[in-house]
């Protein structure tokens, strides 16, 4: 579950804390509130009422600070989420509004804006975000660059290619040595110098 209505904001782990920040859902507006960009979530609680959100940092797509204001009527740091988020809660926090926007429903895609009063504090908030989310690698990307790494040794493991003009080019650039340039070559002879000395 990627939206958290009813979790309290973080305690610990808060990288950066945004005060007077407008909530966006889509095109909704959520009000203003508290930013809590922590190590755990990224959470948003409403002034003045016992509401607000936690998104999980695995379900943030994409994060980045956006300027174009003929997109988006105010710059704001800009957060696409991988799943359609509960909308019951977007309109409780609406006072009930009901509109949809428009919004498809068949959409696997939420996009969460976050537009604070002081528009030079853009730039640390992005920060925040990105090294919490560091904090949190996707599984599935760690599994495939592993695959992909042994698949790499297994097929590069020995192999050599000598070209027509007696150069030798390693395979890959796995196979260069230590400060060795990924397109430096030597002659067929000194390759043979090189690898007998091994």
């Amino acid at each position: 579950m990627m939206l958290l209505p009813d979790l309290p904001p973080p305690v610990e782990g808060i990288r950066h804390l945004q005060r007077d920040t407008q909530a966006f859902m889509n095109q909704r507006e959520l009000g203003s509130g508290t930013l809590y960009i922590a190590e755990s979530r990224v959470s948003w609680a409403k002034d003045g009422v016992n509401e607000g959100f936690s998104l999980q940092y695995p379900h943030i797509a994409i994060h980045a600070i956006s300027r174009d204001v003929s997109s988006f009527a105010h710059p704001c740091l800009y957060l696409m989420v991988d799943a359609k988020l509960d909308s019951s809660a977007a309109n409780a926090l609406n006072d009930g509004d009901s509109d949809s926007d428009g919004e498809d429903d068949e959409s696997a895609m939420t996009e969460v804006r976050f537009v604070p009063s002081d528009h030079v504090s853009l730039e640390p908030m992005y920060k925040a975000l990105n090294d919490c989310q560091l904090l949190h690698p996707d599984p599935e990307d760690q599994q495939s660059d592993e695959n992909v790494g042994e698949d790499d040794d297994d097929e590069d493991e020995g192999e050599y290619e000598v070209s027509e003009n007696g150069y030798h080019m390693p395979s890959s650039s796995e196979d260069n040595l230590e400060g060795d340039s990924p397109f430096s070559c030597l002659t067929e002879a000194d390759s043979c110098m090189h690898h007998s000395s091994l």
